[in-house]
């Protein structure tokens, strides 16, 4: 006898369908405010997640692409691009199939993969709720804290930073526990964001309210006795304009392309990254061995 299957699940009532009409009025609202800076870059990367425990790999490497970060190796034929599999770093890749990533592994996935990532587990306080309140403000208008801010000169099409949220489903009445996804829009009338949710087979992108989304971070995580949180992410590496995956070696004349730009060269040789635990996940317990 088959097992049940399923297609797609309907929102809770407090959460807004991004295909709805109430929508529409949030993403235009915000879009007009300047309060939806991260929206175009994540829309032009979004992708459903290629495994049901791959949420977190997911939205790594959708905001990685919307940094333009180049990986410095190959995603398919001669294409560098970020996806799930590219991320195989800190564990095995058959391991996260199973049990996805902690929110420590995908803060040091990141700084691996060529950005910096500030980690915040938020305790349920006043303070930290007007803490995250400002976070999500600054990064969804690029930075521009005070209205007087939009007239400066801002590269709406390269923004700094995106926000990635590991929150429970449970507590916005979701199914499912534990889950990631990136902030794309905040609309103020209604004091709620966009999440791109990276299980599109199982939900729509919605909107949440903020004040809901910060109660969904401050469960215990069963797996590593810590809360949730919200994680910021910056491109932490530039070499002749371009940002990348990490330091690059010095080129010889043999790199140099037609254009006059070398071939990016990561540190590491090519292959040596995928499978291979990084010193900042296994150093310490490394050094013991020693």
């Amino acid at each position: 006898m088959a097992s049940q299957t399923f297609y797609g699940r309907s929102l809770p009532s407090k959460l807004v369908d991004y295909r709805s009409t109430e929508s529409k009025n949030r993403l235009c609202r915000s879009l007009q405010s300047g309060l939806a800076v991260p929206y175009l870059a994540l829309s032009s990367c979004f992708n459903t997640q290629a495994e049901p425990a791959f949420c977190g790999l997911s939205t790594l490497a959708i905001i990685l692409n919307s940094l333009r970060i180049d990986p410095q190796r190959v995603w398919k034929t001669i294409w560098r691009w970020y996806s799930e599999e590219l991320l195989e770093c800190c564990r095995p890749l058959e391991d996260m199939k199973v049990s996805g990533i902690t929110l420590d592994e995908f803060a040091c996935l990141a700084d691996c993969n060529g950005a910096s990532a500030s980690l915040v587990r938020p305790v349920d306080s006043k303070e930290q709720y007007e803490e995250f309140i400002q976070t999500v403000h600054r990064v969804c208008t690029g930075g521009r804290l005070k209205q007087s801010d939009r007239e400066k000169n801002f590269d709406e099409e390269n923004p700094e930073e995106f926000m990635a949220i590991s929150y429970s489903r449970k507590t916005l009445g979701q199914t499912g526990d534990g889950h990631f996804s990136p902030i794309a829009a905040l609309d103020v009338e209604t004091n709620s964001v966009l999440i791109f949710d990276t299980a599109r087979f199982k939900y729509p992108p919605h909107w949440v309210p903020l004040d809901l989304l910060f109660q969904s971070m401050l469960p215990i995580d069963n797996t590593t006795g810590k809360s949730r949180g919200y994680v910021v992410l910056k491109a932490k590496c530039e070499y002749q304009g371009r940002k990348v995956c990490c330091i690059l070696k010095e080129p010889t004349s043999e790199d140099v392309l037609k254009d006059g730009l070398p071939e990016p060269k990561p540190v590491y040789e090519s292959g040596k990254l995928n499978g291979t635990a990084c010193l900042k996940c296994w150093g310490s317990s490394l050094v013991t061995s020693q």
